[in-house]
């Protein structure tokens, strides 16, 4: 690996828990949300949903918990050591606001992995599956991650845009860690290594995301947007901060777009300086969900795969 990046899982954490207050807001009714958070000045409350300032998102906590299945569980994995993680995860989290409503309820009833796989619909064609893939990055080899990243998607998303939009972020992401080419270049290394089942997907690769809010259209879902608009913002952007500011004003799903951004491009922003509140503030400051315990994620990670 020569990009190593102990911070991944504390910028992924950072750019979701920022974008989530711009998270489809409604123009012109919540400029002022917009406004505040385009000054980066501190972390901002959305104004309708019930989720905290500074808080991280779903994207965040399913992120780690495909982390602790790297650490774990040795290859193969399977689609109960996801499963399991994932309602270990929203446990130890505090089962936290930020999924979406049904997957919210669902997981409030659920008690293992077991009953997870036994009473889910993996029919989802949102963008579930690409938003907590970055980590798959890590695994050295392009076989490993695809089928990592294709294993965790049917665990939810087991469709083509799931599957799809999981292996192409995770691609990115292994590009990032491994490569020492630009960045510009991840979009042609999906075009050589996805695979054919992915092919009626591969427009996106070829032009930039044209802007305005990153949803789900008659077209294409939003899984296939936000592959599309990521894989445009690391192309493209000078830095992380460029990154979450063409996001915020976008609109849309900002808060996945800008944490699987993020992710996919800290390992070659690494020396970029944030603003201090970022760190010192994300999870208001817990130790058992926030920065130290995030960081403490990543250091393992890059441990076990460097």
């Amino acid at each position: 690996m020569k990009n190593p990046d102990p911070k991944l899982l504390v910028r992924i954490a950072i750019a979701d828990a920022y974008a989530a207050a711009v998270e489809y807001v409604k123009l012109p009714r919540d400029r002022d949300t917009l406004d505040e958070c385009l000054h980066f000045k501190r972390y901002v409350k959305h104004p309708t949903l019930d989720h905290r300032a500074g808080c991280y998102t779903d994207d965040t906590e399913m992120s780690a918990a495909n982390v602790h299945v790297l650490l774990e569980h040795p290859a193969p994995y399977m689609r109960l050591m996801f499963a399991d993680a994932y309602v270990r995860q929203f446990r130890h989290g505090g089962r936290r606001k930020g999924y979406s409503r049904l997957f919210q309820s669902f997981l409030e009833l659920t008690h293992d992995g077991w009953q997870f796989l036994k009473e889910i619909r993996p029919d989802s064609v949102k963008n579930g599956a690409a938003m907590r893939a970055v980590p798959f990055g890590v695994l050295p080899t392009i076989e490993e991650v695809l089928e990592a990243a294709t294993v965790q998607a049917s665990v939810t998303h087991d469709t083509p845009e799931g599957r799809f939009s999981a292996r192409a972020i995770a691609l990115m992401s292994h590009f990032s860690l491994y490569e020492v080419r630009p960045l510009y270049n991840a979009a042609a290394y999906c075009l050589t290594y996805l695979p054919k089942e992915d092919r009626r997907f591969q427009q996106i690769f070829m032009e930039d995301w044209p802007g305005g809010p990153v949803t789900g259209t008659p077209a294409a879902s939003v899984a296939i947007t936000t592959v599309h608009a990521v894989t445009t913002l690391v192309r493209r952007e000078p830095s992380l901060m460029a990154m979450l500011e063409r996001t915020i004003r976008w609109g849309g799903d900002t808060d996945s777009v800008a944490a699987i951004a993020w992710g996919i491009a800290s390992p070659r922003f690494q020396g970029e300086v944030l603003p201090d509140f970022m760190e010192r503030h994300l999870e208001r400051r817990d130790s058992r969900t926030g920065t130290s315990y995030l960081l403490d994620l990543g250091t393992r990670l890059m441990a076990k795969f460097s």
